[in-house]
């Protein structure tokens, strides 16, 4: 067998075969993996392989097969493999072998990306080289049906022509199996057939046993299948023998029935022992966090899942709710799920609320004490119009939050929950719909607030937000905020940098209360990397995080993790012995105030500050933020959420560490890079695996060429 992998490994680098396959693979999985990982600056390579084996690996494979075996016939050298003292088995490994080392080159360089990006922000490794894994187990399964089909025919070409032909129609089949409606006849067809779903199902960040024993074991079966034709064109040379065909017949049909018979079996074992969540937030399973609420509740709690139970033609999404539900069914002994359609029940909603939530929608219900939340099938997911393909792409999933929140709500009384006064009348602006769900799963009660008309700041308000005001305060209505924070009242303020502060003095005697000042320039800091390099404009910047505070430290986990402030103003903080001052958010030593140019002295100013006024009576807590956009959606996006993981640990901080409540932020479907504008050294890895696709391709033309002339 090694002298046959030798051979076979060899001709494909003394011919062009070998060098344009391994050039033509990498140069497709670059293009994809520029467009989904530089250009959409994702961390993970799900995208890009998943297209390459599609689309690229569907034709590829076929050009690398199709000589295997159908060349040997058509030149008639088979007949010396056949009559080598080589067993059939040590035929067919051996030139398996040797394409599959051949498909293994480019696989390996794949490898190294992940490494390269992770210095550009949190990678999921994981998650990622599953990618990988699975990725070579679907090409070495194809490589075993090109063979098999090579080994049938004399032609080549025609080899390759069915082998794409087959590999592609293989790969669209599994779309149409949920239309049948004979379940045992979906289930054999799903376990025999579906490759695209196995393929799928990792790239979703689910890695599915079933989808590793299918690969296995469809690649073993095609080398069995390829063994019995040559060991039959070998047998006929030799001798005639009826009984011996008959046996090969029969061991076929044992070997096919008992692939599908294990690939059918392993469909059957639970979810929660064939499946690992790989995604980084953890999409398909619940924290510790929520898991701890679930095991706390004593009430008896029902989740109703307004949907069919098993619906095998439900969305991906819809699936991964009901996954995450039986997760929190498994976490609380009181805690049950009753499905209920929608369909047949079309009023049922109507014991809980007047409006309609939707298809897939939860309730979460207290059947102790009546008390019940709806949560409408659209809160649970963030989503964001795709421009290309004109449609909503989900982008996020709060399922854990929401229902988390939710169970917590139902258990609680009313004079339990948390209440929350944000101010009005200066131009402030109002949460976005992200950062408002935020306070919601938080069981942050809000209302707004009128000083001017108000005597006080309400009794039992727990916080005070000033969102973004344009406009300056009156000294009354800073008399009622500071009497608010003199009875140990938090307060989370933001500026904005279209209102001057000279021009608010009142609000600036708001800030000179906990030691703080604004400036009336924008920072701009010029150090690549530090500001938003897609804008183009150090206005936009990344700031720096605090390891001091737990408000950032565990925002702090890599080096290019950052929060984006669109033009922030810069914090100035006065000494004072009863003011303690942590500075969140930095810019770095190369900053500048806009009104004062790069003429200054550079320095690096605060954009964000926490800081805690010792009373007689306690401590009152401040935190602000020097931006009027960092809270708001569209601003979120562009940082993968980072800005709304820093909203929920400042209300954490704030709020609910005195009490018991547990928020959890929503979670990104995918983890993002944050790219400086220092990437050379990244762009110039990627540029030499390019220059070194092209110059393989150049070699093979070079060596073909000269052997052509001998």
């Amino acid at each position: 067998m090694s002298a046959i992998f030798r051979r076979e490994f060899r001709s494909f680098f003394q011919t062009i075969i070998g060098e344009v396959f391994i050039a033509l693979n990498i140069l497709i999985f670059g293009y994809f993996f520029i467009r989904y990982n530089l250009l959409g600056i994702s961390a993970n390579i799900n995208g890009a392989l998943f297209n390459t084996a599609f689309i690229g690996l569907v034709f590829m494979i076929p050009l690398l097969c199709m000589r295997s075996f159908s060349e040997e016939k058509r030149q008639k050298t088979d007949q010396l493999i056949m009559t080598a003292p080589v067993s059939v088995g040590g035929i067919v490994l051996g030139k398996f072998f040797a394409i599959a080392a051949v498909f293994s080159i480019p696989t390996a360089v794949i490898c190294v990306l992940p490494p390269l990006m992770s210095r550009f922000g949190d990678i999921p490794w994981l998650w990622n080289y599953a990618d990988i894994l699975d990725y070579w187990l679907y090409g070495l399964m194809m490589i075993a049906i090109c063979i098999f089909i090579s080994s049938l025919t004399e032609n080549a070409i025609i080899s390759a022509v069915i082998s794409v032909i087959v590999l592609f129609a293989c790969n669209l089949l599994g779309d149409t199996f949920d239309r049948i409606q004979i379940s045992w006849l979906k289930d054999l067809l799903n376990a025999t057939i579906n490759w695209n779903g196995r393929l799928m199902t990792i790239y979703l960040g689910s890695f599915d046993l079933t989808s590793i024993i299918f690969f296995i074991s469809v690649t073993a079966l095609f080398l069995f299948l390829t063994a019995q034709v040559i060991f039959k064109r070998r047998y006929t040379v030799s001798r005639s023998n009826l009984s011996l065909t008959a046996y090969s017949s029969v061991m076929i049909l044992v070997v096919i029935a008992a692939v599908v018979g294990v690939n059918f079996a392993a469909l059957q074992i639970p979810d929660r022992f064939r499946e690992v969540d790989l995604t980084e937030a953890r999409i398909y399973s619940i924290s510790e966090d929520s898991k701890k609420v679930a095991a706390s509740i004593t009430d008896d709690v029902k989740l109703y899942f307004l949907a069919q139970e098993n619906d095998e033609a439900s969305s991906t999404k819809d699936q991964t709710l009901a996954r995450v539900l039986q997760c929190y069914v498994s976490a609380g002994q009181h805690i049950t799920l009753e499905y209920v359609d929608p369909v047949a029940n079309t009023r049922f909603y109507q014991r809980f609320t007047d409006t309609d939530p939707g298809y897939s929608s939860v309730i979460v219900e207290d059947v102790t004490n009546g008390r019940s939340r709806v949560i409408p099938y659209e809160d649970m997911y963030q989503t964001e119009f795709d421009y290309q393909t004109y449609s909503q792409q989900t982008t996020g999933y709060d399922m854990e939050g929401q229902i988390t929140g939710a169970l917590q709500y139902v258990t609680l009384t009313d004079d339990a929950l948390i209440k929350a006064c944000t101010t009005s009348g200066h131009g402030e602006q109002a949460l976005d719909a992200g950062f408002a769900k935020i306070l919601d799963n938080a069981n942050v009660v809000t209302e707004d607030l009128q000083l001017l008309t108000a005597e006080r700041v309400p009794e039992g308000t727990a916080l005070l937000i000033v969102n973004a005001p344009t406009s300056d305060f009156t000294p009354s209505e800073v008399k009622l905020i500071t009497d608010y924070l003199s009875n140990g009242g938090n307060i989370l303020i933001t500026s904005s940098a279209e209102a001057k502060i000279s021009a608010m003095p009142n609000f600036a005697e708001l800030l000179a209360w906990y030691g703080l000042s604004l400036t009336d320039g924008v920072v701009l800091d010029y150090t690549p990397g530090n500001y938003y390099a897609s804008f183009n404009t150090p206005a936009y910047l990344l700031a720096n995080l605090s390891f001091d505070d737990e408000i950032t430290a565990d925002l702090s986990t890599s080096g290019l993790q950052r929060v984006f402030l669109p033009e922030a103003q810069g914090i100035q903080i006065t000494e004072n012995d009863e003011i303690s001052v942590t500075k969140l958010l930095t810019t770095s030593e190369e900053s500048y105030l806009s009104d004062e140019g790069q003429n200054a002295a550079p320095a690096s100013y605060c954009v964000g500050a926490r800081a805690e006024k010792t009373l007689d009576s306690g401590v009152s807590t401040a935190v602000i933020y020097t931006c009027g956009l960092i809270f708001t959606d569209q601003v979120d996006q562009l940082i993968a959420g980072m800005n709304q993981r820093l909203f929920n640990n400042t209300i954490d901080a704030l709020v609910t560490l005195q009490t018991d409540f547990v928020t959890i932020p929503a979670k990104s479907t995918d983890s993002y890079l944050s790219i400086p504008m220092t990437v050379g050294n990244f762009l110039t890895v990627i540029g030499f695996i390019f220059i070194a696709a092209l110059v393989l391709v150049i070699a093979g033309i070079i060596i073909w060429a000269r052997r052509r002339k001998r």
